[in-house]
């Protein structure tokens, strides 16, 4: 009887056991599938302060000379991970164009070297210029030709020395701010100063009239 026993438990051990090696055997290897989930955010470039029109002060008297000045400030956002371009233009190369007189314009400023910023405002005797400087919230955010360093612009490292490197506004756009990343929810603020010197007795003379020049800034995300 336990000899049977014995068998029979055997038996049974034997038909589990050939169960699971036949489980084994046939059952599929498990798969496994992988997928992604996308969204797409677009670039946004805005102003979120634009520039104001400026009356530069004070009036000049042509006999004496003198000199006058104004700024305006604008503020640009973008999500851009690569920032932005900022260009301006100017709707004359002439300078500040008479009102009144519109043959007649207060000259733009001309630097040594073309196209690279004056570090200061050289107006030569009997003569009058119109230029603009430009100065960031983020000195890394200024195009290279408005950053200085030990007196001259154009400076790879340079900083931002308030009221140097000026130049004279074209019709052709002019980088002033390039920045390399998004900015924060509240912006980069880049301010624009504009000078006009003036010297006594300009040669060609500047008759009595208000002095208009129209630029325009462009905001690019790169």
């Amino acid at each position: 009887m336990k000899k049977e026993l014995f068998i029979i438990l055997m038996n049974s051990w034997a038909i589990t056991l050939s169960f699971i090696l036949f489980y084994i055997v046939l059952e599929p290897a498990i798969t496994k599938g992988a997928f992604t989930v996308s969204q797409t955010v677009t670039t946004e470039i805005a102003f979120l302060t634009p520039a104001t029109n400026i009356v530069l002060t004070p009036s000049i008297d042509v006999l004496t000379g003198g000199q006058a000045s104004g700024q305006t400030q604008v503020v640009v956002k973008t999500n851009d991970h690569l920032g932005y371009l900022m260009t301006i233009a100017a709707s004359s190369s002439l300078g500040m164009m008479g009102i009144a007189s519109s043959t007649k314009y207060i000259p733009a400023y001309v630097t040594g070297t073309s196209g690279v910023p004056d570090y200061s405002f050289t107006v030569p005797a009997n003569s009058a210029y119109f230029g603009y400087t430009v100065e960031a919230s983020t000195t890394s955010d200024l195009a290279q030709n408005f950053r200085d360093s030990a007196g001259v612009c154009n400076a790879v490292s340079g900083g931002d020395t308030a009221g140097k490197c000026w130049m004279s506004a074209t019709t052709t756009a002019y980088t002033i701010i390039n920045r390399a990343s998004a900015t924060s929810l509240s912006g980069a603020t880049t301010t624009l100063k504009f000078l006009v010197v003036i010297n006594s007795n300009p040669n060609p003379g500047i008759p009595n009239d208000t002095y208009v020049a129209t630029t325009t800034l462009t905001a690019t995300a790169n």
